[in-house]
């Protein structure tokens, strides 16, 4: 089971205490934050989020900067079956180090709330969600805008899955995926039509650096294959797993990590404007 374990900063990180300015709704059936609409919007970005959910102020103070800074329409469903992770235990350190004796109260924390969720949000479940969500999104006001998707940790494999040809064809007009969590290599990144940009950082202990040049090595192969497909890796020095969500903006340099990812981000989806 240990090496199903997460990491502890996928369970952990900074909350972020100013006030989301957009508002709820069921859209497409699902419940769903709109940041604030731009007056002539660019753009539609679909935001699957990490294990904290839609709810997090994090996430939501995160789409309306996107919808301010790249003037797009953000959508942030609630795709999670629920919250494995709830928001008052962001700051607790659930990961237990050490031997088997030391390690067992975790171990059983983990076996109650961790494996229903990975069943109940295994991939065959939440890739049919998401992608009903975006052809919703296909058919609605917006339908004359180009489509994004960006995703985060939980999130950030299915921006990945997204951009296969098999998924995101027709659909997604680009992908980005910040430290994304899970990735099954090279499976996970093989047959990819949609531009794809991926943030990871150097301290990131769910993505190696050994695991990022395999991935790195068959997106560019597929790059040279593949007619339309384009893809961007950048290193964060010194960010953590979560950091460009749930990074700690009263540290300097993870503030810089956070803004860098958040540009990265928008600027790769203006390109295929």
């Amino acid at each position: 089971m240990s090496s199903m374990l997460p990491c502890p900063a996928c369970v952990s990180g900074t909350l972020h205490t100013a006030i989301p300015k957009g508002s709820t709704t069921n859209l497409f059936g699902v419940d769903t934050y709109v940041s604030p609409i731009p007056e002539n919007p660019r753009g539609v970005v679909l935001y699957i989020t990490d294990i904290f959910g839609w709810e997090l102020p994090n996430a939501r103070l995160l789409a309306d900067e996107y919808a301010e800074e790249g003037n797009f329409v953000v959508y942030v469903p609630n795709f999670l079956p629920w919250v494995p992770i709830k928001e008052s235990e962001m700051k607790e350190e659930l990961l237990r180090h050490g031997g088997f004796w030391q390690s067992l109260p975790y171990r059983l924390w983990f076996i109650r709330r961790f494996v229903p969720f990975v069943f109940a949000a295994r991939r065959s479940v939440s890739i049919p969600k998401i992608l009903s969500f975006a052809q919703s999104i296909k058919s609605s006001e917006y339908s004359n805008l180009p489509l994004f998707n960006v995703g985060f940790c939980w999130g950030g494999i299915y921006s990945i899955l997204l951009s296969k040809s098999d998924f995101g064809k027709d659909v997604f007009a680009a992908s980005a995926s910040l430290h994304p969590g899970r990735v099954n290599l090279p499976a996970d990144v093989e047959n990819m039509i949609v531009p794809l940009a991926i943030g990871l950082g150097t301290e990131d202990q769910a993505v190696s650096k050994e695991a990022a040049a395999t991935i790195e090595r068959v997106l560019e192969k597929t790059k040279q294959e593949t007619k339309g497909f384009e893809f961007e890796l950048k290193w964060y020095d010194g960010m953590k797993h979560g950091f460009a969500v749930r990074g700690d903006l009263q540290k300097e340099e993870v503030r810089k990590g956070v803004d860098d990812a958040k540009k990265q981000v928008i600027e790769w989806f203006l390109k295929f404007i």
